[in-house]
């Protein structure tokens, strides 16, 4: 009986102290705007120039909403997300439903295990964060939740997005004065498997520092692959107004921050997304908190005109025989007849090395205005014809009385690949709101 009230007293003690550290959090998010949802803002106008040089125009219309709810607690860290998109364009099902998620069990506080489909930024290297995008590229994450399959089951107008499921295993440690000092580990596995394919990942992370002083990691994606990533980060965190961040970058491959390329062949032409195989990135920024005013600058280029790549390899009648992913010098052969004679070429300039800048200003006009605008470029080295120039002005609205938040602007997209001058302008136009309860 003692040993039974002893037992009630502890549950209730424990789920007491469980109880005080839960919050849970539903965020809500209605509209387009591709910073939050999906591919697409509310309207898009595009020009593109086809291989007879003739400019085919496409409207584009784009509703969806995204319900995230959070659930945040001593132990067990959840995070659920359901997206249901409507587009007027071609590239995907018109009607999209894309269900997300993962559970970050840690039952003691230097150990934790995570399932899911998506960890979004919940493993992320603070001195990966690019100031000027203010976002992160995936290689800055410890675990990463894609192997790149972007697999829709259903049909045309109506369908159900799929990438995999991932898990892992974390550790972190934090000591000295106020346990400034940490160091956290994460180890993991993403397996996609359908009808006629099965691939997996093997992932790897490790992120130390001194709050307050410095920042340092190292990722490795896809270990067991030929086209394995590695990224390694190093930041200064000593002033709060301050992001001074560096990363290299080992087999860069990220459509965000590198342009695609128009290659010709013959009677055809399609856009293929660069590639580079080693990168070097630097971002910075300060926030003049005074006057409101924050100026933030990214920059990563490739260092060699090399990418890692697949070469295919035919027979003399045409029949595939092998595919192997090496290192290839842009402009190079990818297809081969098993004698060696060249049947095709990657078709990008061979001296040609892509790179990326962004620069954002950012101003509080009052505190429930903030006003920017992104400069974007992403383009080639010693083959200016690739280059997209992206301007984006925009505003966010804080309403009163807690109501919520609009995000808007107007994105203009010179694309100097596929159209000569002004290739599309789209309106992103979003209503956020959350609502959060502590236990």
């Amino acid at each position: 009986m003692k040993k039974i009230i002893l037992f009630s007293l502890a549950a209730v003690i424990s789920v007491s102290m469980f109880a005080e550290k839960s919050k849970l959090t539903i965020k809500n998010t209605i509209g387009a705007n591709e910073d939050t949802l999906g591919s697409y803002d509310l309207y898009s106008h595009s020009n593109e120039t086809n291989i007879d040089e003739e400019t085919v125009s496409e409207d584009t219309l784009a509703f969806g909403d995204r319900l995230q709810v959070e659930y945040d607690s001593s132990l067990v860290t959840a995070k659920a997300r359901l997206e249901v998109l409507y587009n007027s364009g071609s590239e995907e099902p018109s009607f999209l439903i894309a269900p997300s998620g993962f559970v970050y069990f840690t039952p003691i506080k230097q150990f934790g295990i995570v399932a899911g489909t998506n960890f979004y930024k919940q493993f992320e290297i603070p001195s990966g964060y690019l100031a000027a995008a203010d976002e992160s590229t995936k290689y800055a994450r410890m675990l990463t939740d894609t192997l790149g399959y972007d697999t829709y089951l259903g049909s045309d107008s109506l369908a159900l997005y799929y990438n995999g499921f991932a898990g892992g295993l974390t550790g972190n440690f934090a000591w000295g004065a106020l346990d400034q000092n940490y160091l956290k580990l994460a180890a993991g596995s993403m397996v996609y498997a359908d009808q006629t394919t099965f691939d997996y990942s093997l992932d790897f992370g490790v992120n130390g520092g001194v709050e307050g002083l410095f920042d340092a990691g190292l990722t490795a994606h896809n270990l067991l692959s030929a086209d394995r990533k590695f990224a390694a980060f190093a930041g200064l965190t000593y002033l709060p107004e301050l992001i001074l961040n560096a990363g290299f970058y080992y087999n860069f491959t990220s459509s965000d921050y590198l342009p695609e390329a128009c290659v010709e062949r013959n009677d055809e032409y399609e856009y293929k997304k660069q590639k580079t195989k080693y990168a070097l990135g630097l971002t910075g920024g300060y926030n003049f908190t005074k006057t409101g005013l924050g100026i933030y600058a990214d920059f990563i280029t490739g260092l060699t005109n090399e990418y890692i790549g697949d070469v295919k390899y035919y027979d003399s009648d045409g029949n595939l025989i092998d595919t192997i992913t090496k290192t290839i010098i842009r402009g190079a052969t990818c297809v081969k007849y098993k004698n060696g004679v060249a049947k095709r070429t990657d078709g990008f300039t061979a001296t040609a090395v892509p790179y990326y800048a962004q620069l954002r200003i950012s101003y509080d006009a009052t505190e429930s205005l903030n006003l920017a605008v992104n400069l974007k470029l992403r383009s080639m080295w010693r083959d200016s014809s690739q280059t997209w120039i992206t301007i984006y002005p925009r505003a966010e609205i804080e309403l009163p009385g807690s109501a919520g938040q609009i995000n808007t602007g107007l994105v203009l997209d010179m694309n100097l690949t596929r159209y000569q001058g002004l290739s599309e302008i789209s309106i992103p136009l979003s209503y956020t709101y959350k609502f959060k309860k502590k236990f």
